[in-house]
């Protein structure tokens, strides 16, 4: 589970290529967000709809699950995730939010929830987006837009241990997958209770990226009903269950590359601001993170 841009994507994506591990496809559905209306397919947000996306997974699969990107952040999903299982397992993954908040506006912006194009505006229009000005039309959750709050690790960490124990959760530090893939996932392995498989490859996974294209854009990452409708009428008919017209569009309109770093100040007006959330994370995982509260320019990335 969550935060965004803190390696959420990679690390789930390693799971699935484990023979004892089931994670559902699309890796995202945000069944448990009931406060943030964000189920990946609008208007089908049922238990049993949720539960096809896991019909796949055999008695071979020592650990299944999903890798929701937004479920810290929630308040209401971390309770519905232990209301339907009680002993689940819980990954969590935090990031320096001085690198969170750049990294995030950018995600957002490629996801069209976000129209501003300069970093240091988008934090500031977060007084005005909270009451209701300058959010965009194409927003789906208007709380995204909250950079503060979420990139405010510590607080949703206590957060989730008012509902968890601290035996069904596992904080990996975004730092430790970039420094030593390979230790982060044997530990995520033995959390979930599965057999090391040797894996010695973890490739960078969801780089940083931008739209060639925003009319292509518009039409990929907010599909318009009647397209959405088409489409579901051929799988149909066809049996075919993936077209993959979206998801070649989306590439062909896709460039990846290094995000530019932010300027000093607002790296510098991003660590005070964060200062005291970092204490807490670092509290509560029991690790010195007073480094990142140190005022520096966020390196380019992710």
């Amino acid at each position: 589970m969550g935060a965004p841009k803190c390696g959420t994507t990679a690390l789930s994506e390693y799971l699935r290529g484990h023979a004892q591990v089931f994670m559902s496809q699309p890796k995202e559905p945000h069944f448990f967000c009931s406060d943030f209306d964000y189920y990946y397919r609008p208007g089908e947000a049922t238990l049993d709809h949720y539960l096809e996306l896991f019909a796949d997974a055999g008695p071979e699969h020592e650990a299944v699950g999903e890798a929701s990107v937004w479920y810290l952040y929630s308040q209401q999903a971390v309770p519905g995730i232990l209301e339907f299982s009680p002993n689940a397992r819980l990954v969590v993954m935090v990031r320096n939010p001085v690198e969170l908040v750049p990294s995030l506006h950018s995600q957002l912006r490629y996801s069209l929830d976000e129209d501003e194009p300069d970093v240091r505006r988008a934090w500031e229009l977060q007084g005005e987006r909270a009451a209701g000005g300058h959010v965009p039309s194409t927003c789906r959750v208007p709380e995204f837009l909250q950079y503060r709050a979420a990139a405010s690790l510590g607080a949703q960490l206590e957060r989730l241990y008012t509902h968890a124990s601290r035996e069904q959760v596992q904080v990996i530090v975004f730092d430790d997958l970039r420094s030593d893939a390979r230790g982060v996932y044997t530990r995520a392995l033995e959390f979930l209770g599965v057999e090391d498989d040797g894996r010695d490859s973890f490739p960078r996974v969801n780089a940083n990226k931008a739209h060639r294209g925003g009319a292509l854009a518009r039409i990929t990452q907010r599909p318009p009903a009647s397209l959405v409708a088409a489409a579901r009428g051929v799988k149909r008919v066809t049996g075919v269950e993936r077209l993959g017209v979206l998801s070649r569009l989306r590439s062909s309109n896709r460039v990846e590359g290094e995000r530019a770093a932010i300027d000093a100040e607002l790296a510098d007006e991003l660590a005070r601001a964060f200062a005291d959330d970092i204490g807490l994370l670092g509290e509560l995982i029991g690790r010195d993170l007073s480094h990142w509260a140190r005022a520096r320019a966020a390196q380019p990335g992710s």
